[in-house]
């Protein structure tokens, strides 16, 4: 059994714990999402109705009405048998005022066993769904490198950042043998679980395959042909898969993603790269054709996931592709490093303290020298 003192420690360290941004984001951004959440089914029909007190009452009903349905059967009948003794209490507390009979407050007393109990049944759920959550998220730490690798001709920068637990963006750049440089940069559509396990079956496939063939044509036959029997019909995957030579040559093949953006020593887009193809793991029969290009020294290809374009502020502006070619032109010597600081400060700026909506993800390759 808790003790008093117990409680009152409790008590104590939520309050110490408690700060401003909790305060501003339960009002901000938790309640705005649950309500979106709740009256998903019937969002349209209460924005739509003129009378403010109708919309009002729909808009109670509708997120009384999603709450409920997104309980287990079993746990429905508790949260109604809770309302019944919730009202036959008001009602017996209306008639009673003054004198409240026992029956009465055994009904209260029932109602909020009741409302406790599934409280306590929800929050079970919910630990053991973040527990699991915690492992795909640890295996996805494990799979995106933390640390770019070195390579003579070329440096290499990236940044990532998960809009959920589990996120659905990946890169991973691997120097071969031979000298070249092995790029895969993609997205997993949606975001969490389910673009987590598209995004961990997709780079098993890649490094599989880049020990086999590194040609981008046999690259990426193999992760469609993957997907294609491993994923579902709402599953697929946005990619690019770069491969540079040590000269600053390169073969490039783009499937559903945004192109990438070839960038001269002036802080100029030369070049888009990629444009209008099927993503992965859609159809066997579909082919992606590779761009080939070269890069003369200090100038870079930025890549980065539709998570950055499409990142909305306050005033529901996007970021925009136009934001992030005016930003390249700010440093056109920047490391790159140095560019991808530049751009995730920018986003950072724009969306102040909204949650992203979808995963992030920058990198930006740029060649030093040819090496022979």
């Amino acid at each position: 059994m808790a003790r008093l003192k117990d409680w009152i420690e409790l008590g104590k360290s939520t309050f110490t714990s408690l700060t401003n941004d909790d305060v501003t984001n339960l009002y901000v951004v938790e309640w705005p999402e649950t309500r979106k959440m709740l009256i998903a089914e019937h969002r349209a029909a209460i924005e739509g109705d003129p009378n403010r007190v109708r919309r009002t009452v729909r808009l109670g009903s509708a997120m009384l009405f999603g709450l409920a349905k997104k309980l287990a059967p079993h746990r429905r009948l508790l949260f109604l048998f809770a309302w019944v003794f919730f009202f036959v209490c008001i009602f017996s507390l209306a008639t009673h005022l003054k004198n409240p009979p026992v029956w009465t407050l055994f009904q209260t007393s029932v109602m909020f066993v009741l409302m406790t109990l599934l409280l306590g049944m929800e929050l079970i759920d919910k630990i053991k769904f973040r527990d699991e959550l915690a492992l795909a998220r640890d295996l996805q730490a494990s799979i995106i490198p933390h640390e770019m690798p070195q390579h003579p001709a070329y440096e290499i920068a990236a940044f990532n950042h998960i809009a959920n637990t589990v996120g659905g963006d990946i890169y991973d750049f691997v120097p071969l043998e031979d000298g070249r440089l092995a790029v895969l940069f993609g997205d997993a559509s949606g975001h969490g679980m389910a673009a987590g396990l598209v995004m961990a079956v997709a780079h098993a496939a890649f490094r599989t395959q880049l020990e086999i063939d590194s040609s981008p044509a046999s690259i990426i036959a193999s992760l469609n042909r993957i997907l294609c029997r491993t994923g579902s019909s709402r599953s697929f995957f946005a990619a690019c898969y770069v491969l540079l030579s040590p000269d600053g040559t390169y073969l490039a093949t783009i499937a559903g993603h945004p192109p990438i953006l070839k960038i001269d020593n002036t802080g100029k887009i030369v070049d888009r790269i990629g444009r209008g193809a099927y993503p992965l793991g859609i159809k066997n029969a579909n082919q992606w054709s590779a761009t080939s290009g070269s890069l003369e020294p200090g100038e870079r290809l930025l890549l980065h996931s539709d998570g950055l374009t499409e990142s909305r502020n306050e005033n529901d502006r996007e970021f925009g592709d136009a934001y992030v070619e005016v930003i390249c032109g700010w440093h056109p010597d920047a490391t790159a490093t140095g560019l991808v600081d530049s751009l995730v400060s920018e986003w950072r700026m724009f969306t102040s303290r909204l949650p992203a909506e979808d995963d992030v993800s920058v990198a930006v390759i740029r060649f030093r020298s040819a090496v022979t």
